[in-house]
Order: C-alpha cells, then structure tokens, then sequence
C-alpha cells in the first residue's frame, strides 16, 4: 500500500518517473542517497502498484505487487529488491504491534492449495529466505517465517498452516516477490512490521486501521536505517 512507503519516498525526495507501463496504475520514484566520508552513494527506487481505478482502492496482493517489482526491475534494474510493508504478527510467536522481522527459514504462501503431485509443493513455495545476520542486528529486527495469501482474514485451515508451519508474518506479497527474485537472479530481503494479530480477539482489519499509520513510521525509521547500514557495508 502507498500509506506504507509514501513517507519514505517523500523524506528522501525521490522524484516521480514516468509510468512503469501506459496501461497500468503503477508507479515508482527514484533518486541518490549520498554517502559520507568513505560511504558510498545508493541508487534507490521505490514502486507502488497504483490505485484500482474500478474501486478506487490500492491495488494490493500478490499479483499487483508482482507485476509492479517486474516492471520496476526491468527499467531500474537493481541489485537488491526490498518487499518492506506491514503483515499480521502472532502472540504465540511473542509479536506485538510495530514489531519488525527479517524474513528466515523459507518463504510459503498459504492460500495455494494444489492437491496433485508436484503442484502441492510449489503451491506451498518453501522458497529459501537469505538471512544477512548483521544487518537483521543492525536494523534491531526479529527473525520470522513469512507466509503470503490473497486474503486478509485467513480461514481455519490456513490457522491450522500457521501453526504447523510456525508462521511468523502473515501477508500479502514477500512469497511471490522472492519467486520472482530468485527468477531474475536478484538478491532479496523482505522486511516486515506488524500492525495485527492474527490470533488476537480483536478483529484484524480493525487493528490494522488504527495502527497502520504509526506502524508505517515505524517500518520508515527501520528503512532509514537499512540504508545507511548498506552505505556503509562492504
């Protein structure tokens, strides 16, 4: 969602550039972080999937984030691609609001039920999460499973997912960022701050709404910091 990663674009004064395709709602900006003394400068680009001109919402899930991060890799070409946005976090697993993880173990979605031979595992995913341990250390961030779906409100079956998987984040794009990633040979990170709890009496979306502004300057400081400690990494 635009809310998650505007102030961000605004604080480094990142400059709109043309449409990533004539077509679609998607949008993205671009600029130099300059480094200090004996820190390099960073090219940074940052890509929202636009808003649904049909329903006037963001456009959001796992196919607007994927058709955006391809189009932006293709104009911008980068040599890290970064799914930072806000997810459902678990009491069980010790999270509370405005936690952030790192992603680790694999990636999973949990909504692609595929009972026929082979297609039951790459539903599942289980694609590889490269975990940089200083820079988790560096950020102040946990470690977690992330596990991606096309709907907020998950279904019994998917609890039942979460638990045996011991899911960490529940969200709405990292899963298919990382498969395409790993297709186009690109490194990738998925950085997450939780603004739910899934396994919490209060309602989800309820939670989200009233948290997702003070979690998306949360997720903001963390960026920041991820960038000066990529300014001055070797």
């Amino acid at each position: 969602m635009r809310a998650e990663g505007q102030g961000l674009v605004d604080r480094l004064g990142l400059t709109e550039q043309a449409p990533l395709d004539p077509d679609l709602p998607a949008c993205w900006f671009s600029g130099r972080v300059e480094g200090g003394s004996g820190e390099r400068d960073l090219e940074i680009a940052i890509a929202f999937a636009g808003e649904d001109p049909y329903h006037a919402c963001d456009r959001i899930g796992t196919v607007p984030a994927t058709l955006a991060a391809y189009l932006l890799c293709r104009r911008f070409r980068p040599d890290l691609l970064v799914n930072a946005g806000t997810c459902g976090g678990f009491q069980r697993a010790g999270a509370s609001i405005g936690a952030v993880y790192v992603a680790g173990g694999d990636f999973l979605f949990h909504d692609r039920r595929i009972p026929l031979p082979n297609f039951e595992a790459f539903g599942v995913g289980r694609i590889p999460a490269i975990l940089d341990e200083p820079m988790r250390a560096a950020l102040g961030a946990e470690t977690g499973i992330i596990s991606t779906g096309d709907s907020f409100a998950p279904t019994a079956e998917e609890l039942v997912f979460f638990e045996r998987e011991r899911v960490t984040c529940k969200e709405m794009e990292a899963a298919s960022l990382a498969s395409l990633a790993r297709d186009l040979g690109i490194h990738f990170l998925a950085l997450k701050a939780v603004t739910d709890l899934v396994d919490h009496p209060e309602p989800e979306a309820s939670a989200f709404e009233r948290n997702l502004s003070r979690v998306s300057v949360i997720l903001e400081e963390r960026l920041v910091r991820f960038l000066e400690w990529m300014k001055v990494r070797e």
